[in-house]
Formats: structure tokens, sequence, C-alpha cells
């Protein structure tokens, strides 16, 4: 975790803003942005964001008349961050933040079986610099099949066309967080004017929204 300026360092490379940095990471396929979102709260009131999906899962059946009735229920997978701003005189702003991320792992008779991961920490921030979370490392293992079309699928010879093997991969996630604190009218007037100015530029196709799959 860190605090960052208005320049970035990160190695030995200086990027001049947080937008000069995800512009560079866009372009290494081993790099994914999974989500840009912005948030608005009042002081010391907290405010939450969620990017993740909501996942089915069969818990009871039953039958009458001959017809057969699932009943299931959801269970939230993904990455919720809280976030509690108190701000200062000086626009200086104290983060209170809890990150919990939640994968799904497997499924057991019909029922999702996740790993969950939370972390909470206070920064003092000044406005409008970058703090960095990070450290949530993934190790995810996983079992591949691979076969020939068709001939993969022949009872008793399928084992010659297809073949196991075990996958891994590590993953890293970082969030960045830039506080900005609004006290008059005309700073909210502007912030609003970028964004539509943002979102009319993207339904005119001059810039195009990150696909994690380039």
């Amino acid at each position: 975790m860190g605090v960052m300026g208005e320049a970035i360092q990160v190695g030995s490379v200086v990027f001049p803003s947080i937008s000069a940095m995800i512009q560079a990471y866009k372009k290494d396929k081993d790099v994914h942005i999974l989500s840009t979102p912005q948030i608005l709260t009042t002081d010391n009131e907290q405010a939450s964001i969620t990017v993740g999906k909501n996942v089915p899962y069969q818990t009871k059946t039953s039958t009458s008349d001959n017809d057969t009735y699932n009943s299931y229920e959801y269970k939230d997978v993904g990455k919720t961050l809280e976030i509690t701003p108190q701000i200062s005189k000086d626009r200086m702003i104290r983060l209170e933040l809890k990150l919990t991320v939640e994968t799904l792992e497997s499924t057991t008779d019909n029922r999702p079986t996740t790993l969950k991961r939370t972390m909470e920490t206070t920064v003092l921030v000044k406005d409008k610099n970058t703090v960095v979370l990070g450290g949530l490392i993934d190790d995810t293992i996983s079992n591949i099949e691979y076969k020939v079309p068709c001939l993969g699928d022949i009872p008793m010879l399928e084992w010659m066309f297809k073949s196991k093997a075990k996958g891994s991969s590590k993953t890293n996630l970082y969030i960045f967080l830039t506080p900005k604190v609004i006290e008059t009218e005309n700073e909210a007037k502007k912030i609003y004017e970028d964004k539509m100015d943002h979102m009319n530029k993207l339904s005119t196709g001059q810039i195009k929204m990150y696909d994690a799959d380039d």
C-alpha cells in the first residue's frame, strides 16, 4: 500500500499522472483493468462499490403433481470496496478503507465454494493524490482437457484423442484510489461536465473503453 503524488513511479519508470500509467498498462497483455468506477459521498458517510457477479445455486428440489420444482439462492462473488472519508480544512483526507475479494473456487453438490479475503486500513492522503492498495495475490490451479473434436468423445477410444493437464495462474490485484474534494458548486459542475464530455466521446467513438480480451 502507498500514497502517490501527481507523478507516479513504478520501478524505474516515472509516469506524469495516474491516467498516463493506466494508458501505458493497457498495452501490456498481462495487465487487465477490471473497472474504473466513480462514486460520490459526503464527509463521514460511507460509500461502497461492487464489481462482480451473482452466482445462482440450487438449494432444494420438490415434486408436485409429477412436476419438479427447483429452488435457487444467489451468492455475490467479486470485489467490494467500502470507503469512509473524513475531510480536514487543508483538504487532507482520512480514508477508512475496507476491500473484500470473494472468488469462486468450485461447486460441490450444486453449492458454490468461495475464497474470501479482506483488507482493512486507514490512510491519510492529500486532495487529488492517489492511494494504492496491493498485495492480494491469488494462485489458481485448474484442470484442462484437450481433445480432438468428435474423436475425443468416442466411447472406449476417447483416451487416444484427448489428454488432461493442470494449469496455474497468479493474479496480483491493485486498487488505485484518487479522492477529490468538492467544496463549491463550480467544482461539482466541472466534474459533471468532464464526465459528460467523456460519455459523449464514448458514444461518438472518439475514445474506446478498454476490453480485457483485446
